[in-house]
């Protein structure tokens, strides 16, 4: 859950998403990263009514925390690789 500052600018999720990386994805992909998210890390969100709100900053953190998960599995794989050698 997305904890909220006072000053933080809540936007819809596509909206967000939109602002941090260029482009807007597609529905499916909003709701996917809201809801199961990608590679154990989910997109940090908050209901204002019956809208799901979130932030540019949260989508960064999303972003930056997918890559910490490959970089650590992408390691952990070359260990792997180097102990079979």
């Amino acid at each position: 859950m997305l904890k909220i500052q006072p000053g933080d600018e809540l936007l819809p999720v596509p909206i967000a998403i939109e602002e941090a990386i260029g482009y807007r994805p597609h529905p499916t992909t909003c709701t996917r990263w809201t809801r199961k998210g990608v590679r154990g890390v989910r997109l940090e969100t908050v209901r204002v009514g019956s809208l799901v709100k979130t932030t540019v900053e949260a989508v960064v953190r999303f972003i930056e925390a997918q890559n910490e998960a490959i970089e650590t599995r992408n390691a952990g794989d070359s260990r792997e690789l180097a102990a079979a050698s």
